[in-house]
């Protein structure tokens, strides 16, 4: 099935005529909007059209009547309160066969709504389809599955931490084909009652009556439990919310301060004292070389020419020593005339290279003001910017603190803040105790159903044994019996070969679109209750509660994805506001990876918060129509534009 076309008339907060119109050649469309836009809206209008008074959304409403539902989408402005919606749309048939479906009401009579339907096939009316259409629905989707396929993201993330969540459980059922084998055998099950009315009331047939009964019964308490357990988890999930708004309630208000007083006052302490180390060891740092930087030119040439007068007085003392080891040479020795000419040579180099002595520096002093030349000095330099640096870390983390003492903080609010949280912990405790308590009587009631379907099951065998089979209605009770055991055992057997199926589908899918791909390796479903279980790689089981509301919500659509594989039906997903509990790269991996590939339409209704600029960009290459919601604050009404988030919504 594609979507051609939805138009509207004065449908909710559409007022006049508003028509989508599907045109892409590619598989999404993106229909924009801020709340309270319209997009919620759409989504209902497509399910009435398809659905009228089987639409699930009309049966999770609060509305006593389906006068009162299509009463509620009335819009009264242009004063005619009339209303209609019409859903144009081609099947994936051989013959690409194309339906239009239309729903006209009025609330002109404030007693009693009448729907008229209207239904035209390759564009001529058809009164067959029109006096029939819920069966032809019913027939290419039925509405039992049609959550797999339009459903609101913001609603089914606690599915994938529910066990008992009647609704997905009986959809699946239907999905997988049992919920038909249910009704045949409830239908078997009257069947039976109403032969045994007929038939002479023996001691046998008395007894299966009230082993029936009992298994009845159990089924009736089984159910109960479960509908409580179902209640508490919604009740619990309300707690934890509004426990995780105290808290953030309590630390916006400056509760985490006071909780970290004590632990600020002497982290203040610990800082002023490390400041104080800091400027002694500036202080040391200034009393001795730091303030030579001053003069480091002047050091340096002092320390040259401190140099070429120690190598200036070096020659001359040696000059000294050979001429008076010279003399005594002459003395003793007289062809020197060499070594005099060589004397006087280094007389003569020894005056011309002599320096004039200006520091006089002691080789001690030279030595340290080498030292202090060579690389003393930068270190003193490079330990007075590090001590600097470490004054300006310092001054800002005690100004931190000094802003975090200083802020005006009213306790007595926060104690009572507190006191709530506590109270609520301790609800959340209690609720979690008495669920679970229900649970060991989900166990229990479970084992009395066992063991009451198990004795029932024996008489059932005995009086098979017993019965004539020339006597008519025993033998129709005999064989109706017989057929309830085969649907029974044929039910548990179906469920086990698809389940394991679906098990392994929703594992690859999750697994595509999941980012912590370790943390869940394997996801299978029990054959009976149709429970899910979370395993990781070493097979151990993952608690539910461990996963993030965002990838609870990942799980959940993984789940719808490959239940609508499974289901074989090539139909349009529409999902309403799909990314507003995931993280950036679950939101990254759904517009990458599931949208382009749930469907060969996939009709996305998002707020520009979630499908922004970057999300838009990324799946824009998909996208085939774009709408955006306008919104007119004067006539409170919605329009329809072409392109995502254009005009004043932009």
């Amino acid at each position: 099935m594609i979507i051609k076309r939805l138009t509207m008339h004065n449908f909710g907060v559409y007022a006049s005529t508003n028509t989508f119109e599907f045109s892409g050649k590619k598989p999404i469309a993106l229909i924009g909007g801020l709340n309270g836009r319209g997009k919620t809206t759409f989504l209902e209008a497509v399910l009435l059209s398809l659905y009228g008074a089987n639409s699930f959304a009309y049966k999770e409403s609060s509305f006593n009547t389906y006068g009162q539902y299509l009463r509620s989408f009335v819009n009264v402005s242009d004063g005619t309160k009339e209303t209609y919606v019409e859903l144009e749309f081609v099947l994936n048939n051989a013959d690409r066969d194309h339906y239009i479906i239309r729903r006209d009401w009025s609330a002109v009579n404030k007693v009693r709504t009448i729907e008229e339907i209207r239904v035209q096939k390759n564009g001529s009316y058809n009164s067959f389809l029109t006096e029939n259409w819920l069966m032809f629905i019913e027939n290419i989707l039925p509405s039992a599955l049609s959550n797999f396929f339009f459903f609101d993201g913001e609603k089914i993330a606690e599915l994938a931490v529910d066990n008992t969540n009647s609704q997905l459980k009986e959809s699946i059922r239907a999905m997988l084909g049992v919920s038909v084998l249910d009704k045949l055998n409830s239908d078997m099950h009257r069947n039976i009652r109403k032969l045994q009315k007929a038939a002479s009331a023996s001691a046998e047939t008395k007894e299966i009556d009230r082993l029936r009964t009992l298994k009845e019964n159990a089924e009736q308490n089984l159910s109960q439990v479960e509908a409580e357990i179902t209640s508490k988890n919604e009740q619990l999930a309300s707690l934890k919310e509004q426990c995780e708004q105290k808290k953030s309630d309590y630390s916006a208000r400056g509760g985490y301060i006071v909780d970290k007083k004590d632990t600020l006052l002497a982290q203040r302490a610990e800082v002023q004292a490390q400041r104080q180390q800091s400027r002694e060891n500036l202080s040391q740092l200034a009393a001795g070389e730091l303030p030579l930087i001053l003069v480091r030119d002047l050091l340096n040439n002092i320390t040259e020419q401190a140099m070429k007068e120690k190598e200036a007085a070096e020659k001359k003392q040696a000059v000294s020593y050979v001429n008076s080891v010279f003399a005594k040479y002459m003395k003793e020795n007289k062809d020197a005339d060499r070594v005099s000419s060589f004397i006087n040579y280094l007389d003569a180099d020894s005056a011309n290279n002599s320096v004039e002595p200006v520091y006089n520096l002691l080789d001690h002093s030279l030595l340290q003001a080498r030292q202090l030349k060579d690389g003393g000095l930068s270190k003193t330099v490079e330990n007075a910017a590090q001590e600097l640096e470490r004054q300006s870390k310092l001054s800002k983390k005690s100004d931190e603190i000094e802003n975090y003492l200083s802020i005006d903080i009213n306790e007595e609010e926060l104690k009572k803040i507190y006191t709530d949280i506590r109270l609520i912990e301790h609800k959340i405790r209690d609720t979690e105790a008495d669920l679970a308590i229900l649970e060991q009587k989900r166990s229990n009631a479970n084992g009395e159903l066992m063991k009451a379907t198990s004795e029932f099951n024996k008489k059932v065998s005995v009086l098979l044994g017993n019965l004539e089979a020339d006597d008519d209605k025993k033998r129709d009770i005999k064989y109706s019996e017989m057929a309830v055991r085969v649907l029974n055992e044929f039910s548990v057997r179906l469920q086990r070969k698809k389940t394991g199926i679906l098990g392994e589908t929703i594992t690859s899918c999750y697994k595509k679109l999941a980012n912590k791909k370790n943390l869940i390796d394997q996801i299978t479903m029990d054959p009976v209750t149709l429970d899910l279980t979370y395993l990781n790689k070493d097979g151990v089981e993952v608690e539910k509660t461990a996963l993030s509301a965002g990838e609870k919500q990942l799980m959940v659509i993984s789940i719808l994805w490959a239940l609508a594989i499974c289901s074989k039906k090539k139909l349009p997903v529409i999902i309403d506001t799909p990314l507003s509990r995931l993280d950036s790269n679950h939101r990254k991996s759904l517009t990458q990876t599931y949208f382009p590939q749930a469907s060969e339409q996939t009709i996305i209704l998002s707020t520009d918060s979630e499908i922004d600029q970057n999300y838009y960009q990324l799946m824009k290459e998909n996208v085939g129509d774009e709408f955006t919601l306008s919104y007119d604050d004067e006539s409170k009404s919605t329009t329809i534009l072409k392109g995502y988030f254009v005009g004043d919504e932009k």
